[in-house]
């Protein structure tokens, strides 16, 4: 009598199971890897996009309202007044807040509160700081600096740049 011999062995059941095993393991670090990517790019786009929010407000009222002065630097930095004289005399005030994560910015009485993205473990960095360079023809330079455990050094850095009092 003949046994019928046309089933699989255990052993051969559980090498197949360990070369699945395998392909599953890694494509799920594959996976795992991308999404990591990707955060770290959504990240970067928010941080991105909020900095050329600020830029854009900030810069236009510097260069079009033609900066001509600045005053009450605080000592730390993280304030100034600023002064404009097209179409008229009018000032704006920027404030850096890096212990509520805001950088505020009041025109004409109305203030704007830029806060930045809600993103876990994004700070704003104490280091950022309103700087007037009077020696150099009077120059004002605002260095805002995010720090983010994702980004290349830990910190992102931006700056907004003005001459003070420029002929035009």
């Amino acid at each position: 009598m003949l046994l019928n011999k046309k089933g699989i062995t255990s052993v051969e059941l559980l090498v197949c199971f360990i070369i699945i095993s395998t392909i599953v393991v890694s494509m799920y670090n594959l996976i795992l890897n991308y999404r990591n990517r990707e955060q770290i790019e959504e990240i970067n786009n928010e941080v991105i996009s909020y900095a050329n929010t600020l830029q854009e407000t900030v810069q236009s009222d510097f260069v079009m309202g033609h900066l001509t002065n600045v005053t009450n630097i605080s000592a730390d930095g993280y304030s100034a007044t600023f002064t404009f004289d097209n179409p008229s005399n009018y000032e704006t005030t920027l404030t850096i807040k890096p212990n509520r994560g805001v950088i505020s910015y009041s025109k004409n009485g109305d203030t704007i509160d830029y806060e930045i993205p809600g993103i876990a473990d994004l700070m704003l960095s104490p280091d950022s700081k309103i700087e007037y360079l009077p020696a150099t023809n009077g120059y004002v330079k605002i260095t805002i600096i995010l720090t983010h455990p994702n980004f290349e050094d830990e910190t992102y850095s931006f700056m907004i740049n003005c001459p003070v009092n420029y002929a035009y």
